[in-house]
């Protein structure tokens, strides 16, 4: 019997170039990857100031270190006082009232000015001795700092106008903190309760001003007002990426398919496609939660 060999099937090209067998690997073949390396780095340390970012003013459980009544006071009337309004005098009924409201969201869980029981913070405030002719109540959780809480609330109509609101004369502010509040881990959460007194013998009403909806706060909303410059920074940011990926796919799809040299061109373009890109997601992440 006579055995004849088959003919050694030929293996295309790209097939080799998919799984790395085109050539020996050296030197000359790695320099394909060194342009990728600092680009990785700098995902590597976008996403590191990312995580410093949200991480600066809080401990190591995730509380906020740098939120303290006296601090959201002192903002809240540079605020007014800046506009023109006559400083807020912190009650010491409306301080009880904003901390059971405070406490009371963290025992139930809950991110609304109604909680689940059907409380609202009119009832609060009577309950804890405060006899209001108008009152208000903001809220906030995930920021780490005091002037970042006010800062938000200013960002936004319905909050700055309750702290803006020429008819209140007194404030009190409610902290407490949840290991796992909403769902979104160790987070801060902030209760300011804003009221006027009622003149003896008027009936009170249970109109209290708040904010409708929640609204999340960017990080670079902390910095300018409405989201013109976030809209703007997410679509350049976007705009990076998708040019980098739709340039690199050609590149690549080049080399691998077509079997054509893998050439680099312009490395410095993509490192300030990348940078852009980075620079944009550390800074459209959410910074807090306002309501």
């Amino acid at each position: 019997m006579v055995l004849v060999a088959e003919p050694k099937r030929r293996v295309p090209v790209h097939h080799k170039k998919r799984t790395g067998q085109h050539h020996k690997s050296g030197k000359r073949y790695s320099k394909t990857y060194w342009p990728y390396l600092p680009l990785l780095l700098i995902v590597m340390l976008g996403v590191v100031l990312s995580h410093a970012w949200n991480n600066q003013n809080k401990s190591v459980l995730g509380y906020a270190t740098s939120v303290v009544p006296d601090t959201l006071l002192s903002e809240t009337n540079a605020q007014r006082l800046h506009n023109g309004d006559g400083r807020l005098q912190n009650n010491a009924d409306l301080t009880k009232a904003a901390q059971a409201r405070a406490n009371d969201m963290v025992a139930h869980n809950y991110w609304s000015h109604t909680s689940p029981t059907g409380q609202q913070a009119w009832q609060f405030i009577s309950a804890n001795g405060y006899h209001y002719a108008v009152a208000g109540e903001n809220l906030a959780y995930g920021f780490g700092s005091s002037d970042a809480i006010v800062n938000a609330w200013m960002r936004s109509s319905e909050h700055r106008a309750n702290i803006l609101n020429n008819q209140y004369a007194d404030v009190g502010f409610g902290i407490a903190n949840s290991a796992n509040f909403d769902g979104h881990g160790a987070e801060t959460i902030v209760v300011a309760m804003y009221g006027a007194p009622a003149a003896s013998g008027t009936t009170q009403s249970s109109d209290v001003l708040g904010a409708a909806s929640t609204r999340q706060v960017a990080r670079i909303q902390l910095l300018s007002s409405g989201t013109l410059l976030l809209s703007l920074t997410s679509a350049i940011a976007g705009a990076a990426i998708a040019i980098f990926i739709i340039r690199h796919g050609l590149l690549w799809r080049r080399a691998v398919v077509r079997s054509e040299a893998f050439v680099m061109r312009h490395p410095a373009l993509d490192l300030v496609l990348v940078s852009v890109g980075i620079l944009g997601f550390i800074l459209t992440r959410t910074s807090g939660a306002i309501h």
